[in-house]
């Protein structure tokens, strides 16, 4: 009986993804009604269980990480960093369901005291510049709290954004009136590029991200390397800047723990400094080539890795591919409590 009934669960669970699979309304149930300390075990013990039945996929992540950061480390590392791997997608997943459910007054004392966010000087300067501000983020620690987090700070903020549940839409976009978000549906809201220049003109901020892989557009005359492959630049962000003026800052909240968080950011400038043995020709490259570093250097922050098989490599390229040096600047820091 018991092993009829995995048979089933396991099923069911291989046909669905993760992020729905944890936004199941007995799910959401569960985590609202015992708390977010609970909530935490319980969404672990769903992810734990989700992979050991998705055998597929949990080798799909543990191929991609291996392909990527394997010819550096020795397998007993390799073995750990793809642990460490884990836990970050589904801290992620904690974070995207407590941003999306929490009472906004609770999140904002929680991402008021437990993130360092002195960087937000830098987003204060670009925007005083009357152009809009450009933030550019990746698939990298917690995301999910960047837009909220400019948002309780006063920030006027604009945010490009796609749901794979119905439920965690409606929820979302109520949150968002909550914090005085706009949210841009990337499905629903016709040419997105030509609605955030819509909000960049009112000097507003965009939130957007770069690693958008399913979305890239390759170009078929600029190449790049991108972890280890060879692949067409895609040039959204260049086309955004160039069309509106708007400043560009690349940033990133990096997790310690589910308590302890940075934020960092970084205009062209700091990154270009930063990949001084890198030259780079565009926006787009540079910010690219410096989240790629930041993934050397932390590769359990990133959780895109289900999709690194995805990016094309273009076979025949004479670029060189380079195996940068890990950036090891974000050093743990605790926040008072």
């Amino acid at each position: 009986m018991v092993k009829k009934f995995l048979s089933r669960l396991e099923l069911v669970i291989i046909k669905i993804r993760l992020s729905p699979f944890l936004q199941w309304r007995l799910n959401i149930f569960l985590y609202l009604t015992f708390g977010w300390k609970i909530a935490e075990f319980y969404i672990f013990l769903l992810g734990r269980l989700y992979f050991f039945l998705n055998r597929e996929e949990k080798s799909r992540i543990e191929n991609a990480v291996s392909e990527v950061i394997g010819p550096r480390n020795h397998d007993a590392s390799i073995k750990k960093i793809s642990r460490e791997v884990f836990y970050g997608i589904l801290s992620h997943y904690y974070e995207k369901l407590f941003i999306a459910f929490e009472d906004a007054e609770r999140a904002t004392r929680f991402l008021k005291r437990n993130i360092i966010s002195e960087d937000l000087k830098i987003l204060h300067q670009k925007l005083s510049k009357g152009n809009g501000v450009i933030i550019v983020t990746g698939h990298y620690g917690a995301i999910e709290y960047i837009p909220t987090l400019l948002a309780v700070n006063n920030f006027p903020v604009s945010m490009i954004a796609k749901f794979k549940t119905e439920q965690l839409k409606r929820k979302v976009y109520a949150q968002a009136q909550k914090y005085r978000i706009i949210l841009i549906d990337a499905e629903k809201s016709g040419n997105i590029i030509s609605t955030a220049i819509s909000e960049l003109r009112k000097n507003r901020i965009i939130v957007t991200q770069c690693d958008e892989i399913e979305e890239w557009r390759p170009s078929k005359r600029d190449r790049i390397s991108f972890l280890g492959r060879i692949t067409g630049l895609d040039r959204t962000i260049n086309i955004m800047q160039k069309r509106t003026g708007a400043e560009i800052v690349f940033g990133i909240i990096h997790r310690y723990n589910l308590t302890h968080y940075r934020l960092r950011m970084y205009g062209y400038e700091d990154m270009s400094r930063i990949l001084q043995n890198f030259p780079h020709t565009s926006m787009g490259e540079t910010i690219l080539k410096f989240l790629e570093s930041l993934i050397y250097a932390h590769p359990e922050q990133w959780y895109q890795w289900k999709k690194y098989p995805e990016i094309k490599n273009i076979a025949g390229s004479d670029i060189k591919v380079e195996r940068q040096p890990s950036l090891r600047f974000l050093k743990p820091a605790f926040v008072k409590l």
